[in-house]
């Protein structure tokens, strides 16, 4: 990329409006043509070719009608601080992992302390005449 820092401002802008006017050709667009799908007028179109002042919201819609206004708004970079710098400034939370962590040993016996829950079967009357379920073994049915 060619640098034109060394450049006058009048001489930037018509460089910028040389380039406009070649685009415009190549597309086979007349002055006119542009104007219309910027809605702004025939004589703004000729000024920025011809390198002459013109007002910001009116190169932008002539930006717009070229499909180049997204390379006009990404001139500068986005000031918005990074995922680190959040990180740092403590807006961000810190990971966590995403399962949870090992039974404790307490949790190993949990479905035997539960067995009342996973009883089927036959009723059997205790010894206090309570009704009871039988608990389930495998293979039982066959």
């Amino acid at each position: 990329m060619v640098m034109y820092s060394a450049q006058t401002d009048e001489a930037a802008l018509a460089f910028f409006g040389k380039r406009m006017a070649a685009f415009r050709v190549r597309n086979n667009w007349t002055q006119a043509d542009l104007a219309q799908k910027a809605g702004v007028g025939k004589g703004t179109v000729e000024r920025v070719e011809r390198g002459e002042s013109v007002q910001v919201l009116n190169l932008v819609k002539v930006l717009r009608a070229c499909g180049a206004l997204d390379v006009f708004l990404n001139i500068f970079p986005d000031d918005s601080p990074s995922p680190m710098q959040l990180l740092y400034m403590g807006k961000m939370k810190t990971r966590r992992r995403a399962r949870t962590s090992r039974k404790r040993v307490d949790d190993v016996n949990m479905v035997s302390d539960n067995s009342a829950d996973y009883l089927v079967g036959k009723d059997t009357v205790d010894e206090n005449g309570q009704a009871r379920k039988n608990a389930w073994v495998w293979d039982e049915d066959k």
